[in-house]
């Protein structure tokens, strides 16, 4: 390995901001910010702090057991404090006085994309500094300075595991503050990222010297949440066995060297983000994250085979939705996940044929309370599964308030 140089700080203020100053990570936890974004698609065009958007979030707030008040007052109302998190990632445009969904975020909010599509589309585009939130970037013009936070991440971690392997393959807040973000705003190379990590891991490199390009605490929490991000929608796992938010390890996970070379190859185009999906999509990628990660999930569920027997026997063996009852190709899916605090009753179970199992899980398929079958634009081609009935009957036993829960949070 070669000398690491100490990297220049590009500017005085130069960090990694994700979102608003006084970040609230649980704003990130999925259900908490697609359940906002759907109550915003859902009364659009209405002032934030308008009753009925008031009364839309605290009923995301109660159903999702948010530990963050969502409601707070007229004046000081979610998207005037916090609607940075739907803004930075391009699912609100700039409105005043009301509420505008873009067309990226009405994909999103109506199920018409799937939230690894969404999150792959953010890892490939997302830019530092993000122009949707700053208005001010003359420092980083001058610096000629323009940083792909996600995209980079990935593959530091894509480089270590080739380096060390696979176990090793993992970056804590603190390497992302006191090693990445440093090396990022002198413009390293992706060989001096890996060298780094690894020789300090191996106490062979002093950081001292280094400069802080998170002086805060909140300048600390906004650059975990790229890690957090990550870990959200599949592309980490979070290892919170360490004490300390600081040391956290965030493994690569569910996403190949080929899919991230392939990911940094492609080269929009276009500048809409709606358009931008679309040209992720036709790269497999986001398809290939969800099958890894459902099956890694299936996996790792505890009581598993004990749940899957209880379903098959309920269902007598049937697939809910095709009526293939081939017992090996059968599989039991939680209507609402185990995460979000779903049970293992066959009140919260369906039993699915094991692609359709795959289908629902990545939510390509999202069943209403009704029974009706509502999929995603890439799971409705003619090639794949437009020929799947537009709804089914529901069997008595199966709860209607997790199906709810489901399409409003998942």
């Amino acid at each position: 390995m070669g000398i690491i140089k100490i990297p220049t700080k590009p500017f005085p203020n130069y960090k990694w901001r994700w979102a608003v100053l006084t970040p609230t990570e649980s704003l990130n936890e999925p259900p908490v910010f697609l359940g906002v974004l759907r109550v915003f698609n859902r009364f659009e065009n209405y002032a934030p702090s308008s009753q009925e958007i008031m009364a839309g979030l605290a009923i995301v707030q109660h159903e999702t057991r948010s530990n963050v008040d969502l409601v707070r007052t007229r004046e000081r109302n979610l998207v005037r404090n916090s609607g940075q998190y739907w803004k930075a990632l391009g699912l609100l445009d700039e409105a005043h006085g009301k509420v505008v969904v873009s067309p990226f975020g009405k994909l999103l909010a109506e199920g018409k994309i799937t939230q690894v599509e969404f999150a792959t589309t953010v890892v490939k585009t997302l830019e530092i500094p993000n122009k949707k939130i700053i208005a001010d970037t003359s420092d980083w013009d001058a610096a000629g300075l323009t940083i792909k936070p996600l995209e980079l991440i990935l593959d530091i971690l894509i480089a270590i595991a080739e380096k060390v392997g696979p176990y090793e393959a993992y970056i804590t807040p603190f390497e992302l503050v006191r090693i990445v973000i440093p090396l990022a705003g002198d413009k390293s190379s992706l060989k001096n990222y890996e060298e780094a990590i690894i020789l300090y891991r191996q106490g062979k490199l002093d950081i001292s010297k280094w400069p802080d390009c998170a002086p805060s605490a909140n300048d600390k929490r906004m650059a975990r949440e790229f890690l957090i991000f990550l870990s959200n929608y599949g592309f980490c796992k979070r290892d919170t066995l360490t004490k300390g938010n600081d040391y956290e390890r965030y493994h690569l996970t569910n996403i190949s060297k080929e899919e991230i070379i392939e990911l940094r190859k492609l080269s929009p185009t276009q500048i809409e983000l709606e358009k931008i999906v679309k040209q992720v999509q036709l790269t497999q990628i986001p398809a290939n994250i969800e099958r890894k990660r459902v099956s890694r999930e299936i996996l790792e569920r505890p009581y598993q085979n004990i749940f899957r027997k209880n379903i098959l026997k309920f269902y007598q063996t049937s697939c809910l939705i095709t009526g293939v009852s081939i017992e090996n190709v059968l599989e039991a899916a939680h209507i609402k996940p185990v995460e979000y605090r779903g049970d293992d009753t066959h009140h919260n179970g369906l039993c699915l044929r094991s692609d359709i199992h795959q289908l629902f899980d990545s939510n390509n398929l999202r069943i209403l309370p009704s029974g009706e079958l509502i999929l995603s634009e890439t799971a409705s081609s003619e090639n794949n599964y437009a020929n799947l009935p537009s709804s089914i009957e529901l069997p008595d036993f199966v709860s209607r308030e997790f199906l709810d829960w489901r399409i409003k949070y998942y």
